[in-house]
């Protein structure tokens, strides 16, 4: 062959090989300098709640175990001044075991043991611990059988409408017991003829309900989809003044409720928020045998991310919340 044959055919052949790798860096980007792969949202804390200027008090419930398990734990707000305090069989012997029995015809209170563990599996995606931003670090909750969070009375985490309360949770009880009220959290004032406030908890028919209460007293209740048990849930409850409307998962309750014609609502003033209980207006229980005193209604399961806003959250920014925290959202690479 000659020279110039031979000049040819390597000529060729570049040109063949060229053709290869151009169709190939077109069809196949991956590793070979395309757009690299999306990043995940992992700043839920961070940006969906703390730079929300409405929010006035927000329970991360983050907190480490103690070394000392009778030991008092903070429960820190991260954005206010108002920290809580977890109350467990360890440091609120008292209190537990919170017996199992019929509080009203239908309506049961759990048995409850008081147990808790803090520093448990995260129940948000897309909320890692900050600073950091690894999306392999996320931040914990606090799980819980009968024990519970109390955050003293005050104004800032009882504001009049309009108000959002928001949490995160998942129920962790058994299915097909007795009809029975499972709380997330109450704010519920009733001493006397001071009344008011509101309550998170799944009902006696397994839905996701909320209330808020009015003078007189009388009540505002609506009531979403059914609480799906060992499933993380975002629940949002809302009120303008007029209407209450609870939204699970980003999805608005298909109906609202309103307080009665002539009532209005009242703040508590009277009694401590809880979160993982009810009734914080009955007297504390001092005897295992106790049986209508506080706590009542245990949420056996963990819960995360509770937050109080002096503002309705409107159905986006609720739906975004849902997409950020439960790790949806994605931001582009880089």
């Amino acid at each position: 062959m000659t020279a110039s044959l031979l000049a040819i055919v390597a000529i060729a052949l570049l040109a063949l090989i060229s053709g290869v790798c151009f169709v190939g860096c077109v069809l196949q980007t991956g590793g070979l300098g395309g757009d690299p792969e999306p990043r995940k949202f992992t700043k839920y804390s961070d940006v969906d709640v703390l730079q929300n200027t409405s929010c006035v008090a927000y329970w991360p419930l983050d907190e480490a175990s103690p070394a000392d398990p009778s030991g008092i734990i903070k429960a820190h707000d991260a954005k206010g001044s108002n920290n809580g305090e977890y109350k467990h069989k360890g440091n609120a012997a008292a209190l537990f075991p919170c017996p199992g029995f019929e509080v009203s015809p239908g309506v049961n209170s759990a048995q409850a043991n008081g147990f808790l563990s803090l520093g448990v599996e995260s129940l948000l995606p897309g909320d890692a611990k900050q600073p950091g931003n690894d999306p392999n670090v996320l931040t914990t909750g606090m799980q819980a059988d009968g024990a519970f969070v109390t955050v003293p009375l005050s104004s800032v985490i009882n504001p009049p409408p309009p108000f959002t309360i928001e949490a995160w949770a998942r129920p962790e009880w058994a299915d097909g017991g007795l009809p029975t009220l499972h709380v997330l959290l109450d704010a519920r004032g009733n001493v006397g003829m001071s009344h008011g406030g509101y309550a998170i908890w799944v009902n006696t028919d397994g839905n996701w309900e909320a209330v808020v209460i009015g003078t007189g007293p009388s009540n505002a209740v609506v009531t979403a989809d059914k609480a799906a048990l060992s499933t993380v849930t975002h629940v949002v409850l809302t009120y303008d003044g007029t209407n209450a409307t609870l939204f699970t998962n980003g999805v608005r309750a298909p109906q609202s409720a309103s307080l009665p014609m002539g009532q209005t609502f009242s703040p508590n003033a009277t009694v401590p928020l809880v979160i993982g209980v009810g009734n914080p207006s009955l007297p504390p229980r001092t005897q295992q045998g106790d049986l209508n005193f506080f706590p009542l209604f245990p949420f056996k399961g963990t819960i995360q991310d509770v937050a109080v806003y002096n503002a309705v959250l409107s159905d986006d920014v609720i739906k975004q919340h849902f997409d950020d925290g439960s790790g949806k959202t994605t931001l582009p690479a880089g």
